[in-house]
């Protein structure tokens, strides 16, 4: 008679059941602690890659930023005549004067550039950009021009401004108010310069009436 174990009915010893494999019952149970252990890992994999996307994109926001600084704050630093900033149809414009010539700011289409020209030409050269990926601040100008002898912070909320209420400006001033978006990220922009070539004697004609400068006929009328 030939002994053949996969005929026979008897017992079978432990090492006999193991092979058997997995029953449905394992191998769904295993099945659902793999995936909740591979949505674990995915979801720290996603966060991880999120932080290190938001962190390029707000270095990106930054440096258009602090170029920008850096670029105006040379000449507006030193300008000696502001013009009153105004809109051209979705474009600002801001012209100032320096002693080497005439300067005018534009913001088009999240662009900021400038451009320059020499008396007596009217028209700017080309202009050069200096910033991109900007949005208006809500409904804020990009260009504010606060002049000499102005009051600008006379109605602020005390101890925001830094000055008392009654505080005028001896030289005007220009704010720049944007907000930087790259991708997903936003990061405001808020920045005072002071002209310190300007004063009363060559700012004004008129009390409160900002003296005429050629520099002005830069700025397009449609």
């Amino acid at each position: 008679m030939i002994d053949d174990p996969a005929l026979s009915t008897g017992p079978r010893s432990a090492d006999d059941a193991d092979d058997r494999g997995f029953t449905l019952i394992e191998l769904l149970v295993g099945m659902g602690l793999m995936s909740v252990v591979l949505v674990m890992v995915t979801g720290a994999l996603i966060e991880v890659y999120a932080n290190v996307n938001r962190v390029d994109t707000l270095t990106v926001a930054r440096d258009q930023l602090s170029n920008s600084f850096r670029r105006l704050d040379k000449e507006l630093r030193y300008a000696n005549w502001l013009n009153t900033p105004g809109q051209v149809g979705s474009n600002w414009y801001l012209e100032y004067a320096t002693s080497g010539g005439c300067r005018q700011l534009a913001y088009k289409g999240g662009v900021l550039t400038t451009a320059s020209w020499t008396l007596p030409a009217t028209t700017p050269g080309t202009p050069t950009t200096i910033a991109t990926d900007l949005a208006l601040t809500g409904t804020t100008p990009p260009f504010t021009v606060y002049t000499v002898n102005s009051q600008p912070y006379a109605s602020a909320a005390p101890g925001v401004s830094g000055v008392g209420v009654d505080y005028q400006l001896a030289h005007s001033q220009v704010r720049l108010q944007f907000t930087g978006k790259v991708g997903t990220t936003t990061l405001p922009f808020d920045v005072l310069f002071t002209a310190q070539n300007t004063n009363a004697a060559n700012v004004f004609t008129d009390p409160g009436k900002l003296t005429p400068n050629d520099c002005s006929k830069g700025r397009p009328t449609t």
